[in-house]
């Protein structure tokens, strides 16, 4: 593993333009920086669109590997901001992790947050997600904020109810003595 900071790197883990993931990672990242933490923000709607620029089956491609300099290899945190797709998290999440060669994910630390427009706020994603940050040898933090029904959740603004904001800076500072 390479030399880390002490931020965090905060992952939206879809693809989808104008995404919620998108916009729940943005309020994150601003709750993130008023507790003072240094934070990067990165959209997978951002990775290279063709596979053989992604490398997953092999090297990254050069654009794949400039993300992973950037977004990964810098931070000892990371924070997978992921919605509910068909019953667990966006193929896209996955193909980014195996995009990522396992030494760059060792012993970093990772938070997750799940939101759906359903009951669940993607809980059985997230857990399948943990399982595989487990697997590469990811610690995965125990507080997993779920946030069910997000579209009727933000304002004409785009800002959560006071609750979802209590929560979500809850996992912050808990995380951060991780």
């Amino acid at each position: 593993m390479s030399a880390q900071t002490s931020g965090i790197s905060i992952l939206s883990g879809t693809d989808r333009l104008d995404s919620n993931s998108y916009r729940l990672a943005a309020i994150y990242e601003r709750l993130a920086m008023d507790a003072g933490h240094a934070t990067d923000l990165f959209s997978l709607r951002d990775m290279p669109r063709d596979l053989d620029r992604i490398g997953p089956y092999g090297e990254p491609g050069l654009e794949m590997q400039a993300i992973i300099d950037r977004h990964i290899r810098p931070f000892d945190k990371l924070v997978f901001v992921i919605p509910e797709y068909n019953g667990s998290f966006p193929g896209i999440l996955k193909l980014f992790v195996d995009s990522v060669h396992p030494s760059d994910l060792y012993g970093r630390k990772a938070a997750l947050v799940g939101l759906s427009d359903g009951r669940s706020g993607n809980l059985r994603g997230l857990d399948h997600f943990a399982t595989i940050l487990n697997y590469v040898r990811v610690n995965v933090h125990w507080h997993k904020p779920r946030l069910m029904a997000f579209s009727t959740l933000l304002d004409k603004e785009g800002g959560l109810p006071a609750w979802a904001i209590d929560l979500l800076r809850e996992q912050i500072t808990h995380f951060a003595r991780f």
